[in-house]
């Protein structure tokens, strides 16, 4: 038999599970994040405990990153990135521009009109940067203030079990050698 940590084992899974539940409820609650469902559906976390250590990783899509924590002002250099994210968002949108009473205009030439607002989009973006909406850091923050006492009341309970596993060994080869 050997120490596998499974009091330990169920704590992450179960802080981790209800961190996934929370972040995914935050995003669908959030204006900003939800759109094609790739990023909610790619949140998860994986657990891994062995004898000496434990660990606990949170996964999601790259952009995730920005959706949570937000973006910056940025230097021409990231530009062209975010305009061809953009202009397929404005194309999955279907957007299209409005006069100035705010009705919508008929296209004229689409795929141009398409381009102005992505640019648009894109430039106040790189100016700008915008807030995130802390759809994870949040989940996180509400399911950690829990997480200490469950860790270590599962740790312990564990390492009874290691204890008197070693103990049980240990008395075991002690007889067989006497």
């Amino acid at each position: 038999m050997e120490f596998k940590g499974e009091n330990l084992s169920k704590a992450l899974n179960k802080f981790g599970k209800k961190t996934v539940e929370v972040a995914a409820a935050n995003l669908l609650r959030s204006k900003r994040g939800y759109d094609t469902g790739k990023l909610l559906k790619s949140i998860d976390y994986d657990v891994a405990v062995t004898l000496n250590a434990f660990s606990l990783k949170f996964n999601y899509e790259d952009y995730g990153e920005q959706i949570d924590k937000g973006r910056g002002k940025s230097n021409n250099s990231q530009g062209g990135v975010v305009y061809q994210n953009i202009l397929e968002w404005v194309k999955r949108k279907k957007l299209r521009p409005r006069n100035s009473k705010g009705q919508y205009e008929a296209w004229k030439n689409k795929t141009q009109q398409q381009r102005s607002i992505a640019f648009l989009v894109a430039r106040k973006i790189n100016r700008f940067g915008y807030e995130g909406n802390g759809f994870f850091s949040n989940a996180f923050k509400q399911t950690y203030k829990k997480l200490p006492k469950e860790i270590k009341k599962a740790y312990m309970l564990d390492f009874e079990k290691f204890m008197s596993f070693t103990l049980d060994e240990i008395k075991t080869n002690g007889n067989n050698g006497n």
